[in-house]
């Protein structure tokens, strides 16, 4: 099954659709699934569904770029230097200044500082400006019928999506949005726009894709029943290292596992406002694609498009093993920049050539900054833009993971908190 799936996939990739393809409601079985609950539940008639329908398209653009998101295709310094630009940030000044006594009342209901809300809205739109352009009903459509691997999710979406142009009396062609489907200021999907979207501008209307007012509520609303503890933290400062025990549980799971009682036994220095039995995550993130010298032999770096077996195969090494050395789950989970342990037995077996690329040249577009010279410079350094290209140890609090379930990647959780700091900084100066 997963061979057949891969197959598709593929197949899709290369172009089986033209770029864009007219689809029929009677073609695929997600779709008459949806027609037949929207009919039972007396929502839409068959020939509403019809004349909706009727003219859908499959867009090849949509399955092009929901096979190469940026979370997964960029490195975390490359990630970050998209949303950490002078330009954004001084935009997220003009934004707060413009809705301070909204943001205020956002935060004193439900608790998530003005900061938190002005950076999600900032990385999703830039504050607006850029909401997309894909029309929402054609992506839902087409990522149901065309991409295998969430079909079920986006079918979900697309009947969300339908009630919910109906209960807002909305076009369903009209609605435009990012390439998953995500709409208005916050980018929320058709199913958060339904459970978390709020009228907080009390006009009797809940419109997030021209009222900022209500995207400020929602994304709060959103945050504070997805997990946000008020008053908590998000993460802790950067550490150029940590204790080998503590480098050793790092991860990029979505969850926090230990407390700091116990990594404080391993050797972490946690801040002593943190509570001993604080939920804690350790979390490694690495700026550069930078591969060690030759001397440094016993690990490899995580390359685009590796997959742990493939390393494995490639040192002749069981995929059981680096899966065990590594502490990596069931489904041999990687990422970019992440360091695998090599087994003993091909440290010094496997030519250097054979084992990692050449080092990146310092004009490399994935090197984003020399260096910092010293401490302040480093502090200046990572508040905006430029970043040190070398990894980075987080000790990260369940507020962080509060924010994955809006992205569920820690690289946008990073880069909203990164975010939501610089904007604080300028807003307050």
């Amino acid at each position: 099954m997963k061979k057949i799936v891969v197959i598709v996939l593929a197949v899709i990739a290369h172009g089986w659709w033209s770029q864009a393809a007219a689809v029929s409601l009677d073609d695929h079985a997600q779709l008459r699934a949806i027609a037949s609950e929207l009919m039972t539940q007396n929502i839409y008639s068959r020939a509403e569904l019809d004349a909706i329908f009727k003219d859908v398209e499959i867009q090849q653009s949509v399955l092009d770029a929901m096979m190469n998101p940026a979370e997964y295709r960029l490195t975390w310094g490359k990630y970050r230097k998209i949303f950490l630009g002078e330009e954004r940030i001084q935009q997220g000044v003009e934004f707060w200044q413009e809705h301070a006594d909204t943001l205020a009342r956002a935060e004193k209901e439900y608790g998530v500082p003005a900061s938190v809300i002005v950076a999600i809205i900032g990385v999703e739109t830039k504050f607006g400006r850029i909401v997309g352009k894909h029309k929402v009903l054609d992506s839902l459509t087409t990522l149901s019928v065309g991409y295998p691997r969430r079909s079920k999710f986006f079918t979900k979406e697309l009947k969300e999506f339908l009630l919910l142009a109906k209960e807002n009396n909305l076009d369903p062609h009209a609605i435009v949005g990012s390439y998953a489907g995500a709409v208005g200021y916050p980018q929320f999907i058709s199913s958060s726009y339904r459970n978390y979207a709020v009228d907080f501008s009390g006009d009797g209307v809940t419109d997030l894709m021209s009222q900022p007012v209500d995207a400020i509520g929602s994304v709060a609303n959103y945050l504070k029943r997805n997990g946000w503890q008020p008053g908590g933290a998000i993460t802790s400062v950067a550490h150029q290292a940590v204790a080998e025990p503590v480098a050793e549980l790092a991860n990029r799971d979505r969850k926090t596992p230990y407390v700091a009682a116990d990594l404080r036994k391993l050797g972490a220095d946690i801040a002593t406002d943190v509570a001993a039995n604080e939920p804690l995550n350790v979390l490694m993130l690495d700026a550069s694609e930078i591969v060690p010298d030759d001397d440094q032999r016993d690990y490899y770096i995580v390359r685009a498009g590796d997959t742990a077996c493939q390393i494995a195969e490639r040192f002749s090494v069981p995929c059981k093993q680096l899966f065990s050395l590594n502490k990596l789950n069931k489904r041999g989970t990687i990422y970019r920049g992440q360091r695998l342990k090599l087994p003993k037995s091909v440290v010094h077996k496997a030519p250097q050539s054979k084992r990692v690329s050449k080092p990146l040249n310092k004009s490399s577009k994935w090197v984003v900054s020399q260096p910092a010279e010293d401490a302040d410079t480093q502090a200046v350094a990572e508040s905006r833009s430029e970043y040190v290209p070398m990894p980075r140890y987080f000790y990260t609090h369940p507020n962080f993971y509060a924010i994955t379930e809006y992205n569920h990647s820690v690289l946008y959780a990073m880069a909203v908190h990164d975010l939501s700091a610089a904007i604080a900084q300028a807003y307050s100066n």
